[in-house]
């Protein structure tokens, strides 16, 4: 009579089990440059959107992340911010709840998509910084504006003066980020010369962009000079605007030695397996001769955290002012 009783439950247990309501559900990933990829999954009838996450990600070609509250912040190490960020629907409309608190049901569908922001467009696989902050005295404002009323098709935010020059007059070399007005924003950062003569008229003299993939630079010898023209004081510690990009140039930099630099502006980032960099910076050379020059420093973050300088040259101003 025992073994009967024994065999008895066995059997009652095999028919739960095998009655257990099974489900599919499928995830779409599209990271707004191309890559798309998904997958399609069987799953018990009680799961929830993170068991569908947390299968897709078993393939190690996605990872995510969430914050304390459970919402996403970055799918593949792209961040939901300044550049764009995530959009999560399932059947088709938008998520309103966390993943570990969202169930799943027969055949739905989770679509994942990067929606990058329209004023910070991909140039060859680099992202166009913001302006991080406007570093003008009033009468630079003034002069910048008066001197930009008359040009149409584009949206020029100043940054600061990068130099300035004493002829009959002054000349100033602005650094500004350019944004076309069209249907399709384009940015880019771009030197502006502004010149105001004795009388305090301004008038604009040219815009010459700083072509990512052409950053003019000069070299390091001692009998270059930039022509007349004066480096401001316009680097501060501290001021790239991001601070994650902050936090890395701090490491990259920490160990260099002879020159001092000063951060102006991000230039551009570009996601990789980590993050390069690129900023405009101030630098002071430490001993006799301290007079400031510009400089292009470019970095590297690994997914570690660890920041190298991977190149630095000095900017050459003259170029972008003929």
């Amino acid at each position: 009579m025992k073994n009967i009783r024994i065999l008895l439950s066995l059997l009652v247990a095999l028919t739960i089990t095998g009655c257990q309501k099974m489900i599919t559900a499928s995830i779409n990933l599209n990271e707004g440059d191309g890559k798309e990829s998904g997958m399609r999954a069987e799953f018990k009838e009680k799961s929830t959107l993170k068991d569908l996450f947390d299968a897709f990600s078993e393939g190690k070609e996605f990872t995510y992340a969430v914050d304390n509250e459970g919402y996403i912040v970055s799918i593949n190490g792209k961040e939901n911010g300044e550049f764009g960020y995530w959009e999560v629907l399932l059947n088709g409309e938008l998520l309103d709840d966390v993943i570990s608190k969202t169930g799943l049901n027969e055949g739905d569908v989770c679509d994942i998509t990067y929606i990058p922001n329209e004023s910070n467009p991909i140039v060859g696989g680099w992202e166009i910084a913001e302006v991080a902050r406007e570093d003008l005295a009033e009468n630079e404002r003034q002069n910048f504006e008066k001197a930009m009323e008359t040009v149409l098709g584009e949206e020029y935010e100043p940054v600061c003066v990068l130099a300035t020059q004493l002829v009959s007059g002054t000349n100033y070399a602005y650094l500004a980020r350019g944004t076309t007005v069209t249907a399709e924003p384009v940015s880019n950062f771009c030197i502006i010369k502004i010149y105001e003569d004795l009388n305090g008229n301004v008038e604009l003299k040219s815009i010459a962009d700083i072509e990512l993939g052409d950053i003019k630079t000069r070299q390091d010898t001692d009998d270059e000079i930039l022509g007349g023209w004066q480096v401001k004081d316009s680097g501060r510690p501290g001021t790239l605007g991001s601070a994650e990009a902050q936090a890395s140039f701090d490491k990259a930099t920490a160990d260099l030695v002879g020159v001092g630099y000063n951060p102006i502006q991000l230039i551009a980032k570009q996601i990789v397996n980590g993050t390069n960099y690129i900023a405009l910076v101030r630098g002071r050379s430490f001993g006799v001769d301290d007079t400031p020059e510009l400089y292009i420093i470019e970095w590297y973050e690994d997914l570690d955290e660890n920041s190298t300088v991977t190149d630095i040259k000095k900017f050459d101003l003259n170029y972008y002012v003929e």
